[in-house]
């Protein structure tokens, strides 16, 4: 009677293989878990939001540096670039503007910022622009409001600047819309309306 052979060999091999297995589907877990992780710390959009907000609430996701340019308000503060993004267009009376919104997000207190607005004339008569106006819906002290050419001619442009400049006291989230009178040459009148949005604090 032949003698059976042993199954330990057998049963050894496929110990060492079910636990290869099994380690390797941990491993799989625990990458996926990580991966899971960083999606979640980052907000799952792969990388900073854009600097401004809606609100009060929102600020930026990355505050950066802004340089100077140089030049030195009223206030003694420096002149530094521009934050934050404009979007949307606004337009009245043959008078056009991209980027008519200005979203500044989290401004810096002790410097001045200068916002500013390409007004296009697209319509086929000459407009006059009067003088520009601000209506304070948050926050408190605007600056001054500079407007180039007073009349455009069809397809001529012109720019508009508003001053910003906070320090303590003033500090905070501010909303602030921005009117311009428009007349054409055949008597049409309109307000051209822009606005601006920061949040000033250190």
């Amino acid at each position: 009677m032949a003698r059976p052979r042993s199954t330990r060999t057998r049963s050894a091999r496929g110990n060492r293989g079910g636990g290869t297995a099994l380690g390797v589907i941990v491993a799989v877990a625990l990458v996926a878990v990580a991966a899971l992780a960083v999606v979640v710390a980052t907000g799952g959009s792969g990388g900073p939001e854009p600097v401004g907000g809606a609100g009060p609430d929102t600020a930026p996701a990355q505050v950066v540096d802004l340089a100077p340019t140089g030049e030195v308000n009223e206030m003694g503060f420096p002149v530094v670039e521009v934050p934050g993004y404009a979007s949307g267009t606004a337009s009245a009376a043959g008078v056009t503007v991209q980027g008519a919104q200005w979203s500044l997000g989290q401004v810096p207190l002790r410097v001045a910022v200068r916002p500013f607005w390409t007004l296009t004339n697209t319509g086929t008569e000459p407009v006059r622009l009067g003088e520009p106006k601000v209506e304070i819906r948050a926050g408190c002290c605007p600056g001054p409001l500079e407007l180039g050419a007073r009349t455009l001619e069809p397809g001529a442009s012109t720019v508009l600047t508003f001053e910003l400049s906070m320090h303590e006291g003033m500090d905070g989230w501010h909303d602030m819309g921005v009117y311009v009178p428009i007349e054409t040459a055949s008597g049409e009148r309109a307000w051209l309306e822009l606005g601006v949005t920061g949040d000033f604090r250190d």
